[in-house]
């Protein structure tokens, strides 16, 4: 078998930085390449809402703590790709997903946010998701709660290239 490899993954990086009682998101876009071997099973799941997509997960460890798993696979329902940015840096988490080329969710800007690293797994549970998220105004269209699995063999060593 073939292993379909140079996947393109589009990955928005978001912080939520608190300034005077106000939080005000800034948006950094990077193109980050990741490798993917089709015949891999998966080894995390993304829930929003009704919807759990089940994914193949690359993950990072930055350093102190610091993680990063960047997940790819197919919706069941539609065939159309999904991939998926799990961020867990201290003061800075953030889960992302984009179902084809124009659906976006991403973790609510209201509502904490916590992204957990133990042992081999990162997780974050009762997130609520938003579509279209309006990074000046921190509102989007709250589309349910969900959570986040990933189950981590191994880490890279180093960011994503470009991250």
């Amino acid at each position: 078998m073939q292993a379909v490899r140079g996947i393109v993954v589009i990955a928005t990086v978001l912080a939520a930085v608190a300034c005077g009682g106000g939080v005000e998101p800034a948006v950094e876009s990077t193109t980050t390449t990741v490798p993917l071997d089709v015949t891999a099973p998966t080894n995390g799941w993304v829930q929003v809402g009704v919807e759990t997509f089940d994914l193949v997960f690359t993950c990072y460890a930055a350093g102190a703590g610091d993680v990063v798993a960047i997940g790819v696979g197919t919706d069941s329902g539609s065939g159309q790709r999904v991939e998926a940015l799990v961020q867990g840096f201290l003061g800075q988490p953030y889960l992302g997903v984009t179902v084809g080329s124009s659906t976006r969710y991403e973790a609510s800007l209201e509502d904490p946010l916590e992204v957990y690293v133990h042992d081999d797994t990162i997780s974050a549970g009762a997130v609520r998701w938003e579509r279209d998220l309006d990074l000046g105004s921190g509102e989007g269209e709250v589309v349910g709660f969900g959570a986040v699995f990933v189950e981590c063999s191994s880490y890279e060593k180093r960011l994503p290239e470009g991250y």
